[in-house]
């Protein structure tokens, strides 16, 4: 007696199918949802670590940051920072004794008490960007021409929506303290990849930076200091 192969119908392959899909798209969906949200964790977690060391350079280039240093002449922290502005565009420049080795920046002396060293110049350079809501922040190194010249320039990030270093002043019972403060917003990624910048994650930073030259000149004067910048920086 021959057995019967029973076969499937095409109503019944259609329903198989519709319970697959059933079950198949809320599976896509939650997936989908769970690598969107660590791809966005993974995000806000890099913007974060950028801004982290844009702020540690630049509180280490503004604590060596210094000024040439004049005898009989009133110094401020006006006398540090320099700012200007075209267009859009915003460079923040300073010297600082920060970049390379101490024995290349001492400048040997044969008379007298204090001892030069040689100083960098430090730019920090906030362009617009073509079609991007965003900027780009560079910072550009020009090395001293005795500690080997040319400049370093390195784009600390291209998602910047604001940078400011705004000088500060505090005296309290005849004791001044003057210091920088740094503020910083970045967005995790570029608006145009996300299409739609009110879905962007904004970090903001804030720093204070106290520049060790300025503050110990102005609150021991008098004293000799083997910082004394070459007047001309250029031995």
């Amino acid at each position: 007696m021959r057995k019967q192969r029973h076969a499937f119908t095409l109503v019944e392959v259609m329903i198989v199918c519709a319970i697959m899909m059933l079950i198949l798209i809320p599976t896509y969906r939650i997936l989908s949802h769970g690598s969107r949200s660590a791809l966005k964790g993974v995000q806000r977690n890099n913007v974060v670590m950028s801004g982290q060391q844009i702020l540690s350079q630049l509180k280490l280039d503004l604590t060596l940051s210094c000024f040439i240093f004049v005898n009989d002449k009133s110094h401020s922290i006006g006398d540090i920072f320099t700012e200007t502005t075209t267009g859009s565009d915003v460079t923040i420049s300073f010297y600082t004794f920060n970049g390379d080795e101490y024995e290349k920046k001492v400048i040997p002396t044969s008379s007298g008490p204090e001892s030069y060293r040689r100083m960098n110049k430090v730019e920090y350079i906030l362009k617009s960007r073509s079609g991007s809501v965003f900027k780009t922040l560079e910072r550009v190194l020009h090395l001293h021409p005795k500690i080997g010249g040319g400049k370093n320039r390195k784009v600390l990030s291209d998602k910047v929506n604001f940078f400011e270093i705004r000088p500060e002043t505090i005296t309290s019972a005849g004791y001044s303290r003057s210091f920088f403060r740094i503020s910083l917003q970045l967005f995790d990624q570029d608006d145009k990849v996300s299409g739609n910048v009110g879905q962007l994650f904004i970090a903001d930073f804030m720093e204070t930076a106290n520049p060790t030259i300025l503050n110990s000149i102005i609150n021991n004067p008098g004293l000799n200091r083997n910082w004394y910048t070459d007047p001309h920086n250029s031995d």
